[in-house]
């Protein structure tokens, strides 16, 4: 299992494999036809590309449309829609696309993802990965990944498919080494096909992971989801707390720079509104009148609350600066610093959620008041008007 994992992670990042960039030539249009032979390196990139002249060096292109039908002394690192590769490449092919067809001679290795990927030639080492692979003809072993595969022609080496659905073999197909397979089914071999090195069938269970696998499987997903959650939040709290400063530095005034009892007030209000508001959002949704404005005050409603938690997380990191590194100053690092505190502290049974409710409700009141005080107040309003 883990040297099909190993593999399965070599094809996803062949695109990353570097090439020689000593000498270049860049082209970029709607349409490219190199007519014209190239010396050295070429990166080019077009709807429809098409390699019509020697090249002397290795070839990035990308395209809708990309056709290799001039010979590549390099290697090819070639990305699109449609790829065809039908001249010789002296080096390895490295192609990620949605139709892959390559008959042309490699000199080197053939690495390919795609939905349909047609392979003959004399690649020394194949990885294909698709939903509907076909082999005709390879220089070495084969290791396939599909739903659907193929085999038939001159295959010079092992060969080892992984297939959801079925493995085909071709009349005359011939194996110069072994044929190991997973497939929900045992294929059929005809009489006419010679497989030196003999068949080996392990069945479809390999598909579904031992108990133990699935629970490193699950653990593994988790961690990445919670990795993934953390810095979102993170990164949404710090971008909010640097494009509005003067903002934050008001939602911060208004509850750490407060009595307790203006401060607690503030947490109240913007209890009230999480509790008043969808009770107003039903009402409004069962008058055929007020559904329109129902829908508004529901999405109005869901950004206020996301805004409110990364305020909540505003608050507390400015809580923390001020007590632990005795700073006043508010920026984004105290938004990523109080996020991230009140992200561990949420994980404390009954105590974390209760902290998380107080500060978010607090946030979401000081930013109704905020709001109020920018569209209704006078021009010189008196020093208690709505929880100054």
């Amino acid at each position: 299992m883990i040297s099909r994992f190993s593999v399965l992670l070599a094809i996803i990042v062949l695109g990353t494999l570097p090439l020689s960039v000593s000498a270049a030539t860049l082209t970029s249009a709607r349409t490219v036809v190199v007519s014209e032979p190239v010396s050295e390196n070429l990166y080019v990139a077009g709807s429809d590309v098409t390699l019509a002249a020697p090249l002397g060096g290795d070839l990035v292109a990308s395209g809708a449309t990309l056709s290799v039908s001039s010979s590549v002394a390099g290697d090819a690192l070639l990305g699109g829609g449609t790829i065809t590769v039908r001249k010789a490449v002296a080096g390895d092919v490295r192609a990620v696309g949605g139709e892959i067809l390559v008959d042309g001679t490699i000199g080197g290795d053939l690495m390919a993802i795609a939905g349909t990927i047609t392979a003959s030639t004399t690649a020394t080492d194949m990885h294909l990965l698709g939903a509907t692979v076909r082999v005709s003809g390879s220089g070495g072993k084969v290791m396939v990944y599909g739903a659907d595969v193929y085999l038939s022609g001159l295959l010079q080496g092992d060969v080892t498919v992984t297939a959801s659905d079925k493995v085909f073999i071709a009349e005359g197909t011939q194996i110069t080494g072994s044929l190991k397979y997973d497939a929900p089914q045992q294929v059929v071999v005809p009489a006419s096909a010679v497989i030196a090195g003999g068949v080996t069938y392990t069945g479809s269970s390999a598909f579904l992971p031992t108990n133990e696998e699935a629970k490193r499987f699950a653990i593994a997903g988790a961690g990445v989801l919670l990795v993934v959650r953390i810095l979102a939040i993170v990164i949404a709290a710090g971008v909010v707390v640097g494009l509005f400063p003067q903002l934050a530095l008001m939602v911060v005034e208004r509850t750490l720079r407060r009595t307790p009892r203006k401060s607690s007030l503030f947490a109240l209000l913007g209890f009230a509104t999480v509790v008043a508001t969808p009770v107003l959002i039903m009402l409004l949704l069962i008058s055929f009148v007020g559904f329109a404005l129902a829908v508004l005050l529901a999405a109005l409603y869901v950004l206020l609350l996301m805004l409110a938690y990364l305020y909540a997380g505003l608050i507390a990191g400015a809580a923390l600066s001020r007590a632990l590194f005795k700073k006043d100053r508010i920026t984004w690092r105290t938004a990523v610093l109080g996020t991230v505190a009140l992200y561990m502290v949420s994980s404390v049974p009954v105590l974390g959620p209760l902290v998380v409710c107080v500060l978010t409700s607090a946030a979401l009141g000081a930013l109704i008041a905020i709001a109020y005080r920018a569209g209704f107040s006078r021009s010189d309003p008196p020093e208690e008007d709505i929880l100054q």
